[in-house]
């Protein structure tokens, strides 16, 4: 795909636009999305589910509020913010002004989803689902609806659908029921093939272009049935186009044609890249139906009534605890930070092209931050290598604030080069300019000293701003307010890493400012760390 041809992809919603920089034609192989978000001036998006997605958000402009589960906070230019795989999001534009948003994700990715069970059997299977428990799977397949957001039909080799979730779209069940089946069995069953031929999910669009994922059930090297994951509609649809092809339904099978309208608009808009990733998990639940559906044939087969009901049940616990894989599994994100960085540096040399310099440093910097934030924090770097993200930190926010912040260091140069846990700084930085300069009517100042103290190593951090009173923090929700959440992060890590031979104090008076302390021990590379 050409450059052109990616900033093409726009959808449109009530609360505003997304327009793709990059959403790869095939999840397969290329994981990464990245798109610009344009909110309208005071919409919100509502609640909705982040599937197997993961999410890194850097909001470009405007204000407003974001609610992750059940943690509601402020989101402001220049924040930098993480959504984790299926959570709860909503976002709410405050002001009379756009909201934008660049937003960075990836589908999560189930382990060994394709390994097939090694079980075969030997008969027919088109008769194979009769030995299953319908109403179980029906339940098991509800919940993981519930979970994903996206409706499921389970189809045999004919194409023939044998049941579905309760949140199945109206539109598609009086479709179906109105022709017998035959109207979406023509153009499903040459989809359900090539998935089966390829062994591998496949995106299916109907003939009234609602998208699906049809992930093959196997049994050894025989396709038993499939599943259908989706029913929903990547682009906007063609009103004019669905306006024909609904009167040829009319005339087929007498649909009112206002009701049928409405039901299909009710049709929910979602990325592809979401669809992707809610489709892996129906990976584990089609081994799971194999398995079932094998030990229940079994147990015809047994004379023995008892162990018959053992086995009947074992396999129930088992597919409920495939639910559980599948529900609370979904999953690490695997980020792949080269589409990531190449897209970022695309946007960038375009800013340079169009002249807009101070836009391609902001880009230049967010990229190295967001490389450095993606390395495993549990690693220990060097102090050089905190320092310069830092320095692309400040930076961001130097752009955001102009002439109201000044953030100055005093750094020994014989320690550059010792080690330290990653992200240990920064967290104290974000704190005195979000919670600290942000409030203040003065020109913001913070100073970063690090020096020697004897064996040890001590940072000083200190901001002149609107300060808190420690004595007043009763609760820990206030405690998290003042302080921000990164401080206990960075309490927690001083503390696994150095046990009691470190030390953190915060002295803060409100118009005063805040002074930060940390010592701990200075450590080389062959020193008693975990790393």
């Amino acid at each position: 795909m050409n450059t052109m041809e990616q900033f093409e992809k726009v959808q449109d919603f009530e609360w505003g636009t997304l327009l793709w920089f990059f959403e790869p034609d095939n999840l397969d192989i290329e994981r990464l999305s990245v798109g610009l978000v344009t909110f309208k001036p005071n919409t919100v998006q509502n609640e909705h589910l982040h599937s197997g997605d993961e999410q890194v958000i850097y909001v470009i402009s405007g204000a407003g509020l974001q609610t992750v589960n059940d943690t509601t906070e402020p989101i402001r230019a220049g924040d930098i913010k993480h959504i984790p795989p299926y959570a709860r999001h909503k976002v709410v534009n405050l002001l009379d002004t756009e909201l934008k948003l660049i937003i960075v994700y990836t589908p999560s990715k189930f382990q060994q989803l394709l390994a097939r069970p090694e079980t075969e059997l030997q008969n027919d299977a088109k008769n194979l689902f009769g030995f299953l428990d319908t109403e179980a799977l029906r339940s098991l397949l509800n919940k993981l609806a519930d979970a994903t957001d996206f409706s499921l039909a389970v189809l045999n080799t004919a194409g023939e659908i044998l049941l579905t979730t309760d949140n199945y779209p109206r539109f598609c069940t009086r479709l179906s029921a109105a022709s017998g089946g035959k109207h979406c069995i023509k153009h499903i069953l040459p989809a359900c093939d090539s998935a089966a031929l390829s062994n591998n999910r496949l995106l299916f669009f109907c003939c009234h272009n609602i998208a699906s994922i049809i992930v093959p059930i196997f049994n050894g090297d025989v396709p038993i049935g499939f599943i259908k994951c989706g029913q929903i509609f990547i682009t906007k649809p063609d009103l004019q186009q669905i306006e024909h092809e609904f009167s040829d339904l009319y005339s087929r099978y007498g649909f009112d044609l206002g009701n049928l309208m409405s039901e299909y608009l009710n049709t929910k808009i979602q990325p592809k890249s979401r669809l992707y990733a809610a489709a892996e998990a129906t990976f584990v639940i089609a081994n799971y139906i194999n398995e079932m559906a094998t030990a229940s044939l079994r147990q015809t087969e047994l004379t023995n009534s008892r162990i018959s009901l053992i086995k009947e049940q074992f396999a129930k616990a088992e597919l409920e605890k495939a639910l559980k894989e599948a529900d609370f599994k979904l999953l690490i994100s695997q980020i792949n930070p080269h589409f990531l960085f190449n897209t970022l540096g695309t946007i960038a040399h375009l800013a340079y092209i169009d002249g807009s310099e101070r836009v391609a440093n902001l880009v230049w910097n967010l990229s190295d931050l967001l490389r450095y934030t993606l390395k495993k924090t549990e690693q220990l770097i060097s102090l050089q290598e905190e320092l310069e993200m830092i320095r692309n930190y400040v930076a961001i926010q130097t752009a955001r604030f102009g002439e109201r912040l000044s953030v100055s260091t005093d750094i020994d140069p014989s320690l550059t080069n010792v080690l330290i846990p990653g992200l240990l700084l920064q967290p104290i930085i974000e704190n005195a300019i979000i919670h600290g300069i942000e409030g203040s009517k003065n020109k913001g100042i913070v100073t970063i000293s690090v020096k020697k103290h004897g064996q040890d190593i001590q940072v000083e951090i200190i901001d002149n701003g609107v300060g808190f009173n420690l004595a007043s923090i009763v609760s820990q929700e206030e405690k998290e307010k003042k302080s921000g959440l990164g401080i206990d992060s960075v309490k927690n890590r001083l503390q696994y890493y150095y046990g009691e031979r470190q030390s953190f104090s915060i002295d803060s008076n409100p118009g005063k400012g805040t002074r930060v302390i940390l010592t701990f021990p200075l450590m080389h590379g062959d020193d008693d760390a975990k790393t």
